[in-house]
């Protein structure tokens, strides 16, 4: 006896939901290919790891703006939560980084390890919230088949 094929229905993740998903992702992850590297902004005398800081953060900051300004699909709550928190977790990673730099330059060195210590923690938990990440978006995935590829990431998640 044959059986049927099991239907599944086709994933639908808004076009706006996918494209500041891709956005927030590539933010995280270095980019997507054929990404356009951002102008310098640096402003005069600014040293550079405070210009890296601030143009990272800021960036960051608009992404993650935009990224909770919609509201995700219900199979995408767990990986949107996780994005929102790593989104902070590198804008607050960025400033410890700057933070450290300097107080090592002006010869700090305590406060510069104490800076150093702080970049640590969040290096390890961001480690471990992009694990989490991956597992929700295999999750997704497996739950409903074509999400990964509707938010046009389906090449870039291990596993995916």
């Amino acid at each position: 006896m044959l059986s049927a094929p099991l239907y599944t229905a086709p994933v639908t993740v808004p076009d706006e939901y996918a494209t500041r998903f891709r956005d927030a992702y590539a933010a995280l992850h270095g980019g997507l290919p054929g990404d356009a590297a951002p102008d310098s902004g640096r402003r005069p005398g600014e040293p550079l790891e405070q210009y890296l800081a601030r143009s990272r953060g800021e960036a960051l900051d608009r992404v993650r703006s935009r990224f909770q300004a919609v509201q995700p699909p219900a199979e995408l709550r767990v990986a949107h939560a996780l994005v929102a928190k790593l989104l902070a977790s590198a804008v607050e990673a960025d400033a410890a980084l700057a933070a450290q730099v300097e107080a090592y330059r002006c010869g700090r060195f305590d406060t510069s390890i104490q800076h150093s210590d702080r970049l640590n923690a969040l290096v390890a938990e961001s480690a471990r919230l992009d694990r989490d990440l991956i597992a929700a978006l295999q999750a997704a995935e497996q739950a409903s088949p074509g999400t990964l590829e509707a938010l046009g990431i389906e090449g870039l998640v291990a596993g995916g």
